[in-house]
């Protein structure tokens, strides 16, 4: 089997990583008064389950909208975060406790 294609893809993405490192895109400068400023913010995901299309759904529009501001010329800053501490952590620890005790480990489902 050949890996021909995805080595040219793998070499298409590092072209344009070194593209991005060497012109800075994806930076932006806080304290630069040269441009209008732009900051997205949604609320970080909770890492008490698992990852859903919830989070995609919410990520993609502050993600679309920083992205076109950019592309008027704005200084975007767009941090991104998963929120994991505290009783999410908790949380997550009590729901598997239940499920193994209810299901066994390995579960075995009614």
């Amino acid at each position: 089997m050949s890996t021909a294609k995805r080595d040219f893809l793998i070499g298409v993405e590092k072209k344009y990583q070194e593209i991005w490192e060497a012109e800075k895109i994806f930076e932006s400068d806080a304290n630069s008064i040269h441009s209008e400023k732009y900051f997205g913010c949604i609320p970080y995901p909770y890492m008490n389950g698992r990852l859903h299309l919830g989070h995609c759904f919410t990520i993609t529009k502050v993600e679309y909208a920083s992205r076109y501001q950019r592309l008027k010329g704005k200084n975007v800053l767009f941090p991104f975060a998963y929120h994991c501490t505290g009783m999410p952590i908790k949380a997550c620890a009590d729901k598997l406790t239940y499920e193994m005790a209810t299901f066994g480990c390995p579960p075995n489902f009614p």
